[in-house]
């Protein structure tokens, strides 16, 4: 198996393991989606920097969950495939993300934290290489609640930088009580 797979895999089973209890949920991009793409349901992004191609990202969500401490919490997931020679950095310190509830009222916001595999904030993605990263934020309500996220993350090389917006909504058919 290769190591893409492997990692998508892992990310699977930790986001399938954490999807049985009562308070979990499922969120799916609203955008680019790529049919195509092994693994959960994903935004696809061309990434172009100075007009020239550097990588091909997808974005997906393995959802919403209580964590073993109680705390509701959610996780974002990332693939970057590099189409340059030169390095590419994920800024995990750049993430963002904003919820809203079935109202589309803005929700307090989420907390990144943490990024895997486990490392610094700052991701090198060699050139020509790919890189499998989750993210995952701590919600200031149940995964129920958010109808809808929106996910700012940033690509950078050298001298350019690439920002992009990755929307989210929720797909159970649950309603909320809170």
């Amino acid at each position: 198996m290769s190591q893409r797979l492997a990692a998508i895999v892992a990310t699977l089973v930790a986001g399938t393991a954490a999807a049985c209890g009562a308070e979990t949920t499922s969120f799916r991009p609203t955008d680019r989606s790529d049919p195509h793409h092994a693994g959960p349901p994903s935004a696809a992004y061309d990434v172009y920097l100075a007009g020239q191609l550097v990588a091909r990202a997808h974005v997906w969500s393995n959802g919403g969950y209580v964590s073993s401490s109680d705390e509701p919490m959610t996780h974002l997931g990332f693939e970057i495939n590099s189409a340059t020679m030169r390095p590419l950095t994920f800024d995990a310190d750049a993430l963002e993300l904003a919820l809203y509830d079935g109202d589309g009222a803005t929700l307090p916001a989420a907390r990144f934290t943490a990024i895997t595999p486990l490392g610094p904030s700052l991701v090198i993605v060699p050139p020509a290489s790919s890189a499998v990263l989750g993210a995952y934020f701590l919600l200031p309500v149940r995964p129920r609640t958010v109808e809808a996220m929106q996910l700012r993350w940033t690509l950078r090389t050298e001298t350019d930088e690439y920002r992009e917006i990755t929307g989210f909504v929720r797909e159970d058919s649950a309603k909320t009580t809170e």
